[in-house]
């Protein structure tokens, strides 16, 4: 057990996840950019840095190459981190072993040419190897391999000078791989811990993305349910609006035919009266007639809103169009509805079909809200370069609890089974920010509720 739990710190099996290994890679690119600039700036301070404490060094040349080199290093890393995208970490291991091996070997140079020991080089090294290690996500055997490398680079440099005889690194040589070594666990740590962090990380966000998913999905069953229970209205709507004009136009054409029998055996003195009555007939018949187009028009108005580009659109229409699907439940609750729209409101661009569920959704929660003597008001106006949409009842309102959450989506238990709650306003809030508007709630309990939309014409 012990074993396994050893071997899946040093190779994880999360890295079997292809998810897992994309997230990995998204932040393994951009630590290995940081590493690069770190790689670039950190030589240049160091050599500034040394001219500035010791502006009349024989070294000089040897600082400017040491600086060009590993410069040039991450500079290349830079360039390549994008066609090299997916292998981050090994190019990222690549270019800080490149970075020592290179300032290892230039100490090596200079302790030959007589330059001294360059006491700055283990502080570069050091700065560089916990860059990769706060930055990339190194698997622990990752860097245990990278630390162990540039350590094997050191001990091979420190035998060559020994052997040419240069008896102060054999001096310094034992300090400095204690130092490697202790800057290899320090790494090999941050390495593990941050690896931990970025799979919890990696965790949560999947947690994140699951919890989203469902309540999209459940979003999605209420808006559909919502639509359902819309259509239903319609249908119910519709056949109140059409049945009642076809029953006076059926009733008055049996009339008028009768009449225009009559009328050829009646006496001149009653055909006169026979005259006015078909006349007045005729009126209703073509006042029938005129809403039955009236109903289709808005039909086909409601029919057009399941597209879902944007396009110009009456406010006032819209308003009267949902009030429409709801006539037959306010006529059997008998609600007062008062519409108080101002006249040439300008149009609006937008998505009609949102902007009617929106009002749709309000005037049902005004509906369900109103008891006994219930009163509803749609009001709208034009105020700067905004339409104000308020819809208000006198219904039992809602608590300041209830008021400071309407908005907010939760799940409640009805009847012993999970129900959502409130997302009839989520989703009427979601829908008037995506036309860049603003929706406003007043309420009272026991008093009513006025809730107000503001939408910008463009």
């Amino acid at each position: 057990m012990q074993s396994v739990r050893i071997s899946d710190r040093l190779l994880p099996r999360w890295e079997k996840d292809r998810k897992f290994r994309d997230f990995i890679g998204r932040l393994s690119w951009t630590g290995l950019r940081t590493v690069a600039a770190v790689e670039i700036v950190a030589p240049m301070l160091m050599f500034l840095g040394r001219l500035a404490a010791e502006p009349r060094t024989t070294a000089i040349l040897a600082h400017f190459w040491q600086m060009i080199a590993v410069s040039a290093i991450g500079a290349g890393t830079l360039l390549l981190s994008n066609r090299l995208r997916r292998h981050s970490r090994l190019l990222c291991g690549v270019s800080v072993w490149s970075a020592c091996f290179v300032l290892i070997c230039t100490n090596l140079w200079k302790l030959r040419a007589s330059f001294g020991q360059d006491d700055y080089i283990l502080g570069v090294v050091a700065l560089i190897v916990v860059t990769a290690a706060v930055s990339v996500p190194f698997r622990t055997l990752d860097m245990l391999a990278l630390g162990f490398g540039v350590e094997a680079t050191d001990i091979l440099a420190t035998w060559l000078t020994v052997h040419g005889q240069i008896s102060a690194v054999a001096l310094s040589g034992a300090a400095h791989h204690l130092f490697l070594l202790m800057l290899i666990v320090l790494a090999t740590a941050v390495v593990t811990v941050n690896y931990e962090h970025r799979k919890a990380e990696y965790n949560a966000q999947q947690e994140t993305i699951r919890v989203v998913e469902t309540l999209t999905a459940a979003q999605l069953r209420a808006q559909l349910a919502e639509n359902a229970i819309s259509i239903g209205k319609l249908a119910a709507a519709l056949s109140h609006e059409i049945n009642t004009p076809l029953g006076t136009m059926r009733s008055s054409i049996e009339t008028l035919l009768a009449l225009t029998a009559r009328q050829t055996e009646s006496a001149p003195a009653k055909r006169e009266i026979v005259t006015r009555m078909r006349d007045e007939l005729c009126r209703s018949i073509t006042e029938s007639t005129a809403r039955i187009e009236d109903v289709m028009l808005r039909l086909r108005r409601l029919v057009s809103l399941e597209e879902a580009e944007l396009k110009s659109a009456d406010v006032n229409d819209l308003l009267s169009d949902v009030t429409l699907l709801y006539q037959a439940q306010i006529d059997g609750r008998s609600i007062r509805v008062d519409f108080d729209l101002e006249p040439h409101l300008p149009r609006i661009t937008c998505r009609p079909q949102l902007l009617s569920a929106v009002f749709s959704n309000l005037l049902s929660n005004a509906i369900n809200a109103v008891n006994g003597d219930g009163r509803i008001r749609i009001i709208t106006r034009m105020e700067d370069s905004t339409v104000e949409v308020t819809v208000s009842d006198n219904g039992r309102g809602m608590s300041a609890e209830e008021a400071e959450n309407a908005f907010n989506p939760s799940l409640k238990v009805a009847e012993g089974r999970v129900a959502s709650a409130n997302w009839s306003l989520f989703n009427t809030r979601q829908m008037v920010y995506e036309h860049g508007g603003e929706i406003r709630i007043d309420t009272a309990e026991g008093k009513g509720t006025t809730v107000r939309v503001l939408l910008p014409l463009a």
